[in-house]
């Protein structure tokens, strides 16, 4: 799902309703404090500090928890939190628990203590209060639940605030917040999870959510089955919120399967360098394809293009003139970058690779991009460590030129998440993972030390060498047969004990229990086409030409085909994703498609499917 969640703060308008719902009253004979609470200085938080030290218990209290909420707003997270820690919960007034339960997880959130947030925002005593509070209180902890339990994968509690905020009479803006947040909620899970929760669901009101999003998710491939089924649902639950407001993109439908292409041009290398990767791109796209046909679906006439040929401008133009109505492709970075470069396209354009244009202007806006960049990878990789908990990062990667692309991305994203990146240790793969694994560890200064020592006391003495502390977790980008030495060359320098963060490139896809048992315990992000064996793209594939080693541009072939038809979706509706077998599909603001792949981590040699985020003290091994 995920960038770190800003939307995880609450916003000025819930913060002004709670200030009026929540905050200590004020005494109109005190015109300071009035002043002092009317913004976030610190003249405000002293002058909060100070009727706090008058005053006797609940207004003491209720004083410091105002004067913590103005520090967040300052950005002073760390006096907030002591002020915050002195406070005993067990003797707040009802009231000022509230206020205390919404200040404190704020600050959680701000500090990424998402647990902490957890365990305060969850907390029992709450469940037997909801119809004492105030409403701004209520709908400011509700939405604050929703998106937390959104994030931390907990998908069940989610849901089930956003349906009780659906019972509260919210504005039309809020209401339809809420709506796209359950339903951006429901997406982001697979199928097989959404058919799991939809089993334990306790109201009709969460069932019929779960069903439309299982039939939704289930014809995701498929326009018409999709908005069939969605016409099914919506007899078979007249009186469901969802029934009158149908979720946004499912609006779009009707007008979708109406503007399909007639004819579509791929424009991918039959020849040349990258004849062997465009072959596999092509074999994926069709057994999509074959798919669709079989099943009855409409579908477009196909034409394949040869993009190594001739220039891409005149390829793109024949194309179009032979009654191209839709692009998919090229593949080459670089043909990708001229077209990104033209002031406009005449039809939609979903090129297969991401340029690099750093230019003033922006690409066309037909055209998409779509790429499998290992940047992307690595960004998220910082995203989930950061979330879950670590700030002390070593970045260890090859010498080659996507490794370094990767690196770049990790170390820039968690500069920006506030992470500090203590280590950049490069490798050529040339028997040297232990020379400088241990240097960036710092093991040889440890062994430095330990020969000063014995020189100066002038005898042999016990030592074992000790690596540096100021280490709390490692991103590796790496190939399997350069993760599989790393991984226990960490161990044999004494850091077995530090998690490991990758990218998709150290498995191959293939398990392979006895070669990967050294990588036990890395946790990758990866392509759900990994795990899902029985999909019949991948069945068509195995059974006439699949080769392990292009997995990855098999997937893509298979989501270029189900992307297209919704590339006005993905353009008009803010947060639409594709539960792609690349990954969760979402388009940015330029026009490139991200994306969110699935965890696993190595257990016992075998590739495991991970929870979307997981505490520090989880154990992979």
């Amino acid at each position: 799902m995920f960038n770190i969640p800003t939307r995880l703060c609450l916003s000025g308008l819930a913060l002004c309703l709670l200030l009026s719902a929540c905050s200590a009253p004020v005494k109109q004979s005190d015109p300071d404090i009035v002043e002092a609470t009317a913004g976030s200085s610190q003249e405000a938080v002293q002058a909060l500090l100070l009727e706090a030290r008058q005053a006797k218990s609940p207004e003491r209290e209720r004083h410091i928890i105002a004067a913590a909420e103005q520090l967040i707003a300052l950005g002073d997270n760390e006096w907030a939190d002591n002020l915050l820690s002195a406070i005993s919960r067990d003797q707040l007034q009802q009231q000022d628990l509230w206020h205390y339960t919404l200040v404190y997880s704020q600050l959680a959130i701000a500090q990424n203590n998402l647990f902490t947030a957890q365990q305060v925002l969850m907390n029992p005593g709450l469940d037997s209060q909801w119809e004492l509070m105030p409403k701004a209180t209520y709908v400011a902890i509700r939405q604050m639940r929703g998106e937390l339990m959104s994030t931390l994968g907990e998908t069940q509690l989610a849901i089930r605030e956003y349906v009780a905020l659906d019972h509260v009479s919210l504005s039309p803006v809020e209401a339809t917040g809420n709506q796209v947040a359950l339903w951006q909620t429901l997406m982001a899970q697979p199928l097989w999870e959404l058919e799991q929760l939809a089993g334990n669901s306790q109201s009709r009101e969460e069932l019929g959510w779960y069903q439309l999003a299982i039939l939704s998710k289930n014809n995701q491939n498929q326009l018409e089955a999709q908005l069939a089924g969605v016409e099914q649902w919506r007899a078979q639950w007249p009186d469901h919120p969802a029934a009158a407001h149908l979720p946004q993109d499912l609006q779009l439908l009707q007008q979708l399967i109406e503007e399909q292409p007639k004819q579509v041009a791929l424009l991918l290398p039959v020849s040349g360098r990258l004849a062997r990767a465009g072959k596999a791109i092509q074999d994926g796209f069709f057994a999509a394809y074959y798919q669709a046909v079989a099943a009855g679906h409409q579908h477009p006439a196909i034409r394949v293009y040869d993009s190594n040929t001739q220039d891409i401008a005149g390829l793109y133009q024949q194309a179009v003139d032979e009654g191209a109505e839709l692009i998919i492709g090229p593949l080459d970075k670089d043909k990708v970058a001229e077209l990104a470069l033209l002031p406009a396209l005449p039809v939609p354009t979903l090129a297969l690779n991401r340029s690099e244009q750093n230019g003033s202007l922006p690409p066309p806006p037909q055209l998409v991009q779509f790429s499998l960049a290992a940047e992307d990878e690595a960004r998220q990789a910082a995203r989930r460590a950061w979330l879950e908990g670590h700030r002390l990062a070593m970045v260890i990667a090859p010498e080659a030129s996507w490794a370094d692309r990767a690196a770049v991305a990790f170390i820039a994203e968690w500069n920006q998440l506030g992470g500090t990146v203590v280590d950049y240790a490069k490798f050529t793969g040339k028997a040297d993972y232990s020379k400088i694994i241990s240097r960036a560890l710092l093991i040889d200064q440890s062994k430095a030390r330990a020969a000063q020592v014995r020189n100066i006391l002038g005898r042999t003495m016990e030592y074992e060498p000790r690596r540096r502390q100021d280490v709390d977790m490692i991103f590796l980008t790496a190939l399997p047969n350069q993760a599989r030495q790393v991984k226990p060359t960490l161990k044999f320098h004494l850091a077995s004990d530090i998690p490991v963060y990758a990218t998709s490139h150290i498995y191959t896809g293939e398990p392979d229990p006895k070669l990967d048992s050294d990588m036990n315990g890395i946790r990758f992000s990866t392509l759900p086409w990994i795990f899902d064996t029985q999909r019949p793209e991948k069945l068509a594939i195995d059974a006439y030409s699949r080769d392990p080693a292009f997995n990855r541009l098999y997937a893509m072939g298979v989501d270029a085909f189900y992307l297209y038809p919704r590339l006005r979706q993905l353009r008009e509706i803010d947060g639409t994703r594709v539960f792609g077998a690349t990954g969760n599909l979402q388009l940015n603001t330029a026009g490139q498609i991200e994306r969110e792949q699935m965890w696993a981590s190595i257990r016992r040699g075998r590739a495991v499917p991970m929870p979307m985020v997981v505490s520090r003290q989880s154990d992979d091994s």
